[in-house]
């Protein structure tokens, strides 16, 4: 009994010696070294994309334009803000020096100056041309035609009635006409006494131009021909007694109010007139075709807001010359009368005898009879009067 006792004692023990060694863990294999991450390669390097070129820099056309103006009138500074203008709608490519009446060449010369390139482009009085075109300056939009068109009226021949083509025509032989600046009527005279008659001119030493000194010769005065400058000092020392220059407010601030205790109006002698804008010739060709007709449009604009300039400077002069106490006197209807038809006579006499004065004069005799048949259409009078 013992002896089998022992026996499964031997065995139990046995049995839990396999199970102890069954549940015992497998030894860990050895630890397997890591194998390193394989290197990144580097990439290519990005390759730089190449710069677009740049646009190569606009070619800018420097030109130099003399006025006949001073610095500060009205005509100038109208100038000024078309300079201005065309700076800005050329983005820079179009660049203007402005230069008052003298400053480049005397200011009777500037046609001869921009034929020879001395000057790219002048702005010039017609009759300062007298001596160069013969009496046909007197209908190219000149100052003091005595009872002549009035500015508005020459801008209409010029841009709507074909005086653009006349007026190159005319100038073919000193360069292009692109265009005119428009002025305003002028102040009919200043004076120590009213002319309002032919025979108020007798005797008097008087200062004026062109086809007016003519007529005004007939009524007996004696014209002296005084630069503009020199006037105030001619008129306090007596060399003249009177005489006629300019719109009221060009001449506003030359203080021949302080001297002269009248004014006459309306400017029958001088109803309007326009400076046309001449340019050289090689000047001109050198211009792209997008500057040439950019500049053409804005000198024909300068004729619009021009106008308005005149109008608002001009009306403030004479609201000056009013406070200040100068007499304003109105010439008589019937001396405006017997202007116009001296006048028109001169006219005819110089188609006579000159075929080119009597094409332009014919062409304008035209046009204006059909434009002077809206006259009666604007009333006489408005509830301002």
């Amino acid at each position: 009994m013992k002896k089998k006792l022992l026996i499964l004692l031997v065995a139990a023990v046995a049995v839990v010696s396999l199970v102890v060694v069954g549940c015992a863990p497998e030894a860990a294999p050895p630890p397997e070294e890591e194998e390193a991450p394989p290197e990144e390669e580097e990439a290519p390097p990005e390759e730089e994309e190449e710069a677009a070129p740049a646009a190569p820099a606009a070619k800018v056309y420097k030109l130099d334009w003399q006025d006949i103006s001073p610095v500060g009138a009205t005509a100038y500074v109208i100038l000024e803000k078309l300079i201005d203008r065309v700076q800005v709608a050329s983005d820079g490519r179009l660049d203007i020096t402005l230069h008052p009446e003298g400053e480049l060449c005397p200011r009777h010369e500037t046609t001869p100056a921009v034929r020879d390139g001395a000057i790219d482009i002048a702005t010039n009085s017609s009759p300062m041309d007298l001596g160069r075109l013969g009496n046909v300056t007197y209908l190219m939009g000149s100052s003091g035609l005595p009872a002549g068109p009035s500015t508005a009226d020459l801008l209409a021949w010029i841009y709507q009635g074909g005086g653009l083509d006349i007026l190159n025509e005319l100038y073919k032989d000193w360069g292009y006409c692109i265009g005119t600046e428009p002025g305003s009527a002028e102040v009919f005279c200043y004076s120590n006494k009213p002319l309002a008659t032919a025979k108020d001119f007798k005797g008097l030493k008087f200062r004026t131009l062109g086809l007016w000194a003519e007529m005004v010769a007939r009524y007996g005065a004696a014209v002296v021909m005084t630069p503009g400058g020199e006037l105030y000092q001619a008129v306090q020392t007596g060399v003249l007694d009177a005489f006629e220059l300019g719109p009221p407010s060009y001449n506003w601030p030359h203080g021949f109010h302080e001297i002269l205790a009248y004014i006459g109006v309306p400017g029958i002698q001088s109803p309007g007139y326009t400076n046309n804008v001449l340019i050289n010739k090689d000047s001109w060709n050198s211009l792209p075709p997008d500057l040439q007709q950019l500049l053409k449009d804005e000198i024909e604009a300068m004729t619009a807001y021009g106008q308005l300039m005149w109008a608002e400077a001009d009306s403030k002069a004479m609201a000056d010359y009013v406070a200040y106490g100068t007499t304003v006197f109105t010439v008589s209807e019937e001396f405006q009368a017997q202007i116009a038809a001296e006048s028109r006579a001169f006219l005819e006499g110089y188609a006579v005898a000159d075929p080119v004065f009597k094409k332009v004069w014919d062409h304008q005799v035209a046009f204006f009879k059909k434009w002077h048949s809206l006259t009666g259409i604007v009333p006489k009078y408005t509830i301002f009067d």
